[in-house]
């Protein structure tokens, strides 16, 4: 493990100790004079502490559950506060497949640890749910520390029945409040971070520890252990305390500039268990039907808002799509960030929640409406202030066939120095059968697609009128796929997307997904391409199109994109936005071939 740490300051000794492989190593830090530049002499002078007492505690659980039988840390009788979740745990641990993943081929006991205990909701029911109905059945997550993977299993506790098992890869539930207030604890006491809160006392005015978190050059990268990063809001920057709580230590820290901002805002109070929202829009499936169009839609636990059934005039056009994650990477030199579910504001593992449920509003060109959107907004109170997120997700659906899936970054986040990266499902449905041909431009002609694969956008070939991909029917109907380059008219710099082709599987991210990939990947590794490796023929076959723009943010003035900001309008206080637009057009095939 290689173990390193931008500038902090340490007030006494003027170096950071990190220890690594039973190694201490002593990184120069710069002086308090400038915590983003400079240098300071080395102390060789070694600082050790005591464990936390939070995670001595910790490690005591762990050691207690790989000698239990099953071996899975559990969450208490007190976290799941009733006898249901309870029962629910202990099914899902009981089961004998979910018992496989908890030791190796030799018997050893792995590190796994129940997450959540939910009741499930009708965004889980997309894949295999094996008669689970709505109310009875619950979510169980279950996280592997051994190989980074995660087990979602549905329990029926009335019935005593697992209905349902799927493994995702790679793949972190959001954590349970004992770990979130571990990292924030962890991060708390590092000397470091308590050099800077001294240093700055009574200058802090915000702290989030909820988000996982990935640090490149650490174990973190590529979210081998599980991260969080607990960050510290001042004046004009943040600090970002990277906690392995794989490990269960500090093992890196950041600074980013947080923009010149205007007056604070005044915000008022928002309830984060918005009941009214949860239970139309969470617990029910709702439809819509609007000029030539009908579609089913319901909020999930973490994937948004999400589409499903989708027709035009009569016709099948999208079997389901949603937005799984946002990617935000912080410095593409250091390469750390959040990865940021939405989702529901009750009972989901969503950091950035609805704010009220969807809207519809007409899409007006040239004084005539050509359509309507379906709109919805995710915030985190008290959005605009630094270190708070607002994401909006957009479809557009047009009276000639025509529709878009897009979604926007609304500002503050944590620094001027962002790139942000939504992960997008669309299960596209011209038939019945499903899509049958798939075939990108090359060449000046339609090529067909024969494997699974990954495109970035800013390398491939787009015909005259800017369509990248071609999905048709056995009777050629079907979409080109036109990829955002700020032809939209709203505000949109350009995708510059990957894209990913996939043969349909549900447990591939149909059921409402936890966090997927890391955040901070600059390749094309933002975690669908775990579904198309190794690669799989497309012949006649039902496809999947993932879609991951890549938009950098900007905060200075004048250039501002990605951004919110409190400014003075008219002698009060106002918020503006700068938002950044993303999402490609489909445009249908009339049967040509």
């Amino acid at each position: 493990m290689k173990c390193w740490t931008r500038g902090l300051v340490m007030m006494l000794l003027g170096v950071n100790l990190v220890a690594c492989d039973n190694q201490t190593k002593i990184i120069q830090l710069p002086t308090t004079t400038d915590k983003h530049q400079g240098s300071a002499q080395l102390v060789q002078t070694a600082v050790t502490s005591q464990p936390l007492p939070a995670l001595h505690t910790y490690q005591q659980s762990i050691a207690a559950a790989l000698e239990a039988n099953p071996p899975v840390l559990l969450l208490t009788d007190e976290e799941l506060s009733d006898a249901t979740k309870q029962q629910a745990q202990q099914l899902a641990i009981n089961d004998p497949e979910v018992q496989r993943y908890l030791r190796d081929p030799q018997g050893v006991a792995l590190r796994n640890e129940v997450m959540s205990v939910r009741q499930a909701l009708p965004a889980d029911f997309n894949g295999n749910t094996d008669g689970c109905t709505q109310g009875s059945c619950y979510r169980v997550e279950i996280y592997s520390h051994f190989d980074n993977s995660s087990t979602v299993v549905f329990v029926e506790p009335q019935q005593q029945k697992v209905r349902a098992i799927s493994r995702q890869h790679y793949a972190q539930p959001d954590l349970p409040p004992r770990l979130v207030a571990l990292a924030k604890a962890i991060a708390d006491e590092a000397p470091e971070v308590k050099a800077v809160l001294a240093e700055q006392a009574g200058k802090i005015q915000a702290g989030k520890a909820e988000f996982k978190t990935a640090l490149n050059d650490s174990l973190c990268e590529r979210s081998h252990h599980l991260c969080v990063a607990p960050t510290y809001v001042f004046e004009q920057d943040a600090l970002w305390a990277i906690v392995d709580l794989t490990e269960g230590k500090l093992i890196g820290t950041r600074w980013t500039d947080l923009g010149i901002s205007g007056p604070s805002t005044v915000v008022t109070e928002r309830s984060l268990e918005n009941e009214a929202t949860f239970h139309k829009y969470c617990e029910q499936v709702n439809q819509l039907k609007q000029d030539e169009w009908s579609m089913d839609y319901v909020l999930t636990g973490s994937d948004g808002l999400q589409l499903t059934n989708v027709r035009y005039q009569g016709k099948p056009v999208l079997k389901n799509v949603k937005l799984l994650d946002w990617h935000v990477s912080y410095s593409s030199r250091e390469g750390f960030g959040y990865s940021d579910a939405i989702g529901c504001p009750m009972f989901s593992s969503a950091v950035v929640i609805a704010y009220d449920g969807p809207k519809t509003e007409p899409i007006v060109q040239a004084d005539e409406v050509v359509g309507f959107a379906v709109v919805q907004d995710f915030r985190q109170p008290p959005w605009p202030t630094p270190c708070n997120y607002r994401y909006v997700q957009r479809f557009e659906f047009y009276k000639d066939g025509r529709f878009r899936v897009a979604q926007a970054d609304f500002g503050r986040g944590c620094g001027t120095d962002g790139t942000y990266r939504p992960v997008v499902r669309i299960d596209l449905d011209a038939s019945q059968e499903g899509l049958d041909s798939a075939a990108e431009w090359k060449n000046n002609q339609w090529a067909v697609i024969q494997n699974e694969q990954w495109r970035l956008q800013d390398q491939v070939e787009l015909t005259p009128e800017g369509y990248q991909y071609r999905f048709t029917n056995p009777q050629g109907e079907g979409y080109y796929l036109e990829p955002g380059r700020g032809q939209f008219a709203d505000g949109g710099r350009g995708d510059h997307a990957y894209s990913y082709l996939s043969v349909r599987k549900p447990a591939e991210g149909e059921q409402d997904t936890i966090t997927l990939g890391s955040c901070c990947n600059t390749d094309y590794k933002q975690g669908p391409e775990q579904f198309i490796e190794p690669a799989e023929a497309l012949a006649n076959q039902d496809l999947v199109l993932w879609y991951v723009p890549q938009i950098k943010n900007e905060g200075n003035p004048g250039s501002e994109y990605c951004w919110a900001d409190t400014r003075v309008k008219e002698g009060v206080q106002a918020i503006q936005v700068w938002p950044c637009w993303s999402g490609p057009m489909f445009v249908p095939v009339k049967g040509q071939s």
